[in-house]
């Protein structure tokens, strides 16, 4: 359902408190458990994702196409461009007064930078390997840090749109496809496991969604100009 600008300020800001509260749930319940797991190397996970990968490597090896889609959607999750459209994108809203809009920008791309570099330490998880690999990627395998990136950089990016096209859950229904597709790239690409872009897809939107909650309980408890734009 499209996000009602007609209804008080508080009950919008309700919705979107709703959603950072569910984010931060699915983080709480799924992503920690599954780190966990990674962490122990809990055998059935190990062989879910040990076959997963193999058919990826046969998918892949056997469809040029599918290689060529892959390298190309998996730039959609890159952490430099990420990076730079975010401050891009803060700076564009700090310019015109959205002060606020540009910290939460800053705050989702920051965070997911620091989680993403933070549980690759903690768990310490090594790559899948092939010998002959159609794309090299280094550092901790879990979580992927495309996947994670690009479901908190896209996802953010919808909440921010919806201040100007107001359909908030069109919005995010393409922003997690994007994430979903740039998380199925790294597996076809053979850089991560599939329990690892999972994960970074859970943290990555999870994250997202717990900065919007707090950034819209600081906009509804503060009185600023900025209202009528929220």
């Amino acid at each position: 359902m499209p996000l009602d600008l007609t209804s008080p300020p508080a009950e919008r800001a309700g919705q979107r408190l709703l959603l950072g509260l569910l984010g931060a749930l699915a983080v709480v319940v799924a992503a920690v458990p599954l780190a966990l797991l990674v962490r122990t190397d809990q055998s059935s996970l190990l062989a879910l994702d040990l076959r997963t990968t193999a058919a990826a490597e046969d998918a892949v090896t056997g469809s040029g196409g599918l290689l060529l889609a892959a390298q190309a959607t998996t730039l959609l999750g890159d952490p430099l461009l990420m990076t730079v459209l975010s401050a891009a994108l803060a700076l564009a809203l700090w310019r015109t007064g959205r002060t606020r809009l540009a910290l939460f920008v800053l705050a989702a791309r920051v965070g997911a930078m620091v989680l993403s570099t933070g549980l690759k330490l903690v768990v310490d998880r090594a790559r899948p390997g092939f010998e002959d690999p159609v794309a090299l990627a280094f550092g901790g395998s879990f979580p992927s840090g495309h996947a994670l990136g690009s479901a908190s950089f896209w996802t953010m990016l919808a909440l921010v749109a919806v201040h100007r096209w107001h359909r908030l859950w069109r919005l995010l229904g393409a922003a997690l496809g994007i994430a979903v597709a740039v998380a199925a790239s790294r597996v076809l690409l053979g850089v991560h496991y599939l329990s690892d872009v999972v994960g970074g897809f859970l943290v990555g939107a999870g994250w997202t969604a717990l900065c919007a909650a707090v950034f819209t309980a600081w906009w509804v408890e503060q009185p600023h100009p900025e209202r009528g734009t929220s």
